[in-house]
């Protein structure tokens, strides 16, 4: 297999390589009737260092004919500098760069009286010069120069570098937290970087519009950028440097490249993760997945979002039913955080990540997310009233972090393109990434008001949801239309997630929506919120069921809530209208569910035959959260029109299709439409269903080309997992040619970042199956009874830690006592199926990017057949849930 390095040395070799080929002018006569122009006064670059005729050192007057550069051994590109130690030469003066106090001077003749730099990759091009006094060096009122401390940084501290005579037309650096245009993204990604090889550079500060440059003195200052040798510096390795604070990825070795001998990829696969959730809630994550300055900016002290003792965590407190508080010091003690149940903090920093990559991830799908209504909680509780909630901008801004982190990670690898992190937008690219030895990112969208079809109850509606159109009046209404053409269509808002390049789809995420019901999982967090997202809670019950879900969840205190409702209220919004879940050996022609789950919840408020159901038809729910006592309830919102229309959409523009969160019965009824299709349009499931999936649709999916991996709960239930779901895939493809059965891998959802507690340490294990540090994946027994590894290097894992800038441990974690602490701990999650698994569970882990892929290649090939014949409705698709219509079986 191929593997790579990105030593500055191998990168150097490689752009000498790849820039210096072709034919170039090195005077003479071009053309018999023109005649010779000397090199040095012909207008050109003849020695690709960015420097042009007398602006080029090698050239000492007009008649020169040659180009012969003094630095040419230390020409490079823009990106080349990243996390190396340099120094400063002025080209005016050909004196370096040293430190004078408080200011800064071209006074040392030689490189080792230099004042070293450490070059931070902020962006593409892009860097804060850390000096041995650990202080960036920085604008203040130009043209004095200041310096901060790295945890003090702005955009003063910025430089962007280029070489000189550099004219190329860079695409901007895509910006965190805000949307892009699909000019934008479209900009970027079809960026050809001519990687220009330059001896010389200028450094801007893009803040102040301002340039550094030696003054008449000698001084390093800042002036208006002009054209001129003061403001020309060659950039040379220097010793000597601070190092930058950063976390550690905690692994030694190369991380595997190239495929399998049959073409195929190697790596497992997290299929469902929110990398991106850094702002989610309105605010109520804390930290970032990146930032242009560090760890220092991305992972610290949590007090300005959660208050000086963590009390302030409102939406954390409420889904770990623990309001006590946390202690708020990130970086580098992380006393409190982060860890597998403090759900509202930053786990998947980009170095978390990394370890992850060299464990083996090759494909992670990243779902943008928010909550509008969880949202809303947190803004009015923060006392922001101008925070946007709309989900739909909110992932939008997403995705511009997601690709501001590609830029940022590329930065960090010395290059566009280089580094382990590639957004991809079709299989085919993906392919090419994951041959590269690099990790896939596909984005993927979990919204609850997807495409802005945010649904209003009206209780006196006619319509039954098969029917239902969205019109308004005393029918329900929804935010977003069918009618194309229109700001609010959801073909529209389709486009403009597409052109984002998304490319899965949750369509349906914690409350109904104009599709259809929500998957109930959960009993009364999200019934509340289905009823405020639903129409509203608009009376003073808003501050009394915040207050309620800021503190301790009393029963007592839910009852009297719920029994008042009516009375205290106008109903707008509805609870969740339900029927009885099938029950697994009971219900007639019902398979049973899938990993030993269950469909829907038992829903703890008031209690039949004490109250009267409201729900519509008379079903439990509606506007009165009544419903039978013990009896688990799943959802009779089922497919509405503008559902199957926009299940058709998303098939006709290639969307993989995540049922997850669907109404079980709705599975059935997305099954049906996608087995109509030619060939079959794949379903899959990312991370453990939710509102229960049954056997039968397992296998429907199996055998359609889709796949099903669970969330991550422990290695322990994920090999459970694992061995159910391949006796489900053998039976679902029995009666099939060996040559056209799918693939069979099992992957993960880890849900990171998504309100999700992470992995568990194991608890009762025999001696020898204890994680020990360090330990090497990619080798020992089971490894080795795997062909697939036979020339894969072993990697090896220290104990994930945090150290401060001194490089004293501050903080370890061990995977045995806290589990999946943060992201790159899944290398632990690996390293416990090595121990306690089989060579074959840990194949299909490491054939899971690979089923990915496939069945994103079967979504693709099914779009073709539905442009070519059209799209397949089935007879009816749209109906009832039960007891009017039959059990999803």
């Amino acid at each position: 297999m191929v593997r790579h390095t990105f030593g500055a040395a191998g990168v150097l070799a490689l752009l000498l390589i790849a820039g210096c080929g072709g034919n170039q002018n090195l005077g003479g006569t071009p053309d018999g009737d023109q005649p010779s122009v000397a090199v040095c006064a012909d207008g050109l670059d003849n020695d690709a260092d960015g420097l042009i005729d007398l602006n080029d050192p090698g050239c000492d007057s007009a008649d020169d004919t040659s180009e012969e550069n003094l630095a040419s051994a230390g020409s490079k590109t823009r990106y080349a500098m990243a996390g190396q130690c340099w120094a400063l030469r002025s080209v005016a003066n050909d004196q370096y760069v040293v430190r004078d106090g408080a200011a800064y001077r071209t006074d040392a003749a030689d490189v080792t009286g230099a004042e070293p730099f450490f070059f931070k990759a902020t962006a593409l091009g892009k860097y804060a010069l850390y000096d041995s006094q650990r202080q960036l060096l920085s604008v203040d009122s130009p043209p004095a120069l200041t310096q901060v401390g790295s945890a003090d940084a702005t955009d003063e501290s910025e430089w962007t570098v280029l070489g000189l005579g550099d004219a190329t037309d860079y695409p901007p650096t895509p910006v965190y937290h805000t949307e892009p245009s699909p000019e934008t993204v479209a900009a970027y990604r079809n960026f050809v970087d001519p990687n220009g090889l330059y001896a010389a550079f200028t450094l801007d500060s893009l803040t102040t519009d301002t340039r550094l440059a030696v003054d008449d003195s000698g001084a390093l200052v800042t002036v208006a950028a002009a054209d001129g040798d003061s403001q020309s510096f060659a950039i040379e390795p220097a010793s000597g440097c601070a190092a930058y604070p950063e976390a550690s990825s905690n692994f030694s070795g190369t991380p595997f490249s190239g495929t399998q001998a049959d073409g195929t990829v190697l790596g497992h696969a997290d299929v469902h993760v929110h990398i991106s959730a850094s702002e989610f809630l309105g605010g109520a994550e804390w930290g970032r997945p990146y930032h242009k300055f560090g760890v220092e900016h991305a992972l610290g002290n949590c007090s300005a979002s959660h208050g000086p003792t963590g009390q302030l965590d409102l939406v954390g407190g409420l889904f770990t039913n623990d309001v006590d508080g946390h202690a708020t010091d990130g970086y580098p003690t992380f006393t409190d955080w982060p860890a597998r149940g403090m759900l509202t903090h930053e786990a998947i920093y980009w170095k978390w990540l990394e370890r992850s990559w060299a464990a083996g991830l090759r494909l992670a799908v990243n779902d943008l997310v928010d909550n509008e209504t969880l949202c809303e909680l947190q803004r009015n509780a923060a006392g922001n009233p101008t925070e946007d909630c709309n989900s739909m901008n909110n992932a939008g801004r997403q995705a511009g972090t997601m690709y501001g982190m590609q830029d940022y990670i590329d930065a960090q690898y010395g290059g566009r393109g280089k580094g382990f992190f590639q957004i991809v937008h079709d299989p085919a690219e993906a392919r090419t990434v994951i041959e590269d030895g690099k990790m896939a990112v596909v984005l993927g969208i979990e919204i609850s008001n997807l495409f802005d079809c945010k649904l209003t109850y009206q209780p006196a509606r006619t319509q039954t949801p098969a029917q239902e159109d969205g019109s308004g009046g005393i029918e329900n209404s929804y935010g977003c239309t069918v009618e194309e053409g229109q700001p609010n269509s959801i073909l529209t808002q389709m486009q403009r997630v597409h052109d984002w390049g998304v490319r899965q789809i949750i369509s349906i995420h914690e409350f109904d929506n104009a599709f259809g019901g929500n998957g109930i999982f959960d009993g009364l967090v999200l019934n509340l919120g289905n009823r405020e997202n639903s129409g509203g809670i608009p009376s003073g019950d808003v501050a009394e069921i915040t207050g309620l879900l800021s503190g301790n969840l009393d029963p007592a205190q839910v009852t009297e809530l719920a029994e008042n409702l009516q009375t205290t209220e106008t109903p707008t919004g509805e609870f969740w209208t339900t029927y009885d879940c099938p029950i697994e050996g009971e219900t007639q022609d019902f398979t049973g569910y899938l990993w030993g789950s269950s469909g829907g919840s038992s829903q703890s408020f008031l209690s039949q035959p004490l109250c009267v159901p409201t729900g519509q038809g008379g079903r439990s729910g509606g506007t009165t959260p009544c419903y039978p006592a013990d009896l688990r309830q799943c959802n009779a919102r089922w497919m509405t029109p503008a559902g199957l229309y926009t299940y058709g959409k998303m098939m006709e523009l290639g969307f993989i299709f995540d049922f997850d969160h669907m109404e079980m019965g709705m599975k059935t009824q997305a099954l049906e439409l996608a087995e109509a299709q030619n060939p079959v349009y794949p379903l899959v499931s990312t991370h453990g269903t939710f509102g229960g999936t049954t056997i039968d649709q397992a296998a429907r999916v199996l055998r359609g080309g889709g796949f099903l991996y669970p969330s991550n709960g422990s290695s322990r239930g994920f090999r459970d997992d694992l061995d159910e779901t391949f006796g489900i895939y053998q039976m679902a493809v029995s009666d099939m040619p060996a040559e056209q059965r799918p693939l069979f891998g099992f992957g993960y959802g880890t849900d990171t970042n998504g309100l999700s507690s992470q992995t568990g340490p194991r608890g009762d294990f025999e001696a020898e199956d204890a994680v020990v540090y360090p330990y090497t994946l990619f080798a020992g027994d089971v490894f080795d009874a795997l062909p697939a590894f036979a020339n894969v290097e072993p990697v090896q894992f220290h104990q994930p830690s945090s150290t401060d800038a001194d490089g004293v441990i501050q903080r370890t974690w061990h995977q045995d006592i806290d589990g999946n602490a943060h992201h790159g701990m899944l290398s632990g999650f690996v390293e416990e199926l090595r121990l306690e698994g089989t060579a074959d569970q840990i194949g299909h882990l490491y054939n899971s990017a690979e089923v990915f892929l496939q069945t994103w290649e079967r979504t693709e090939a099914s779009r073709a057949g539905i442009a070519a014949n059209g799209l397949q409705v089935p007879d009816g698709v749209l109906r009832p849930a039960p007891p009017e219509g039959a059990i999803a079986p």
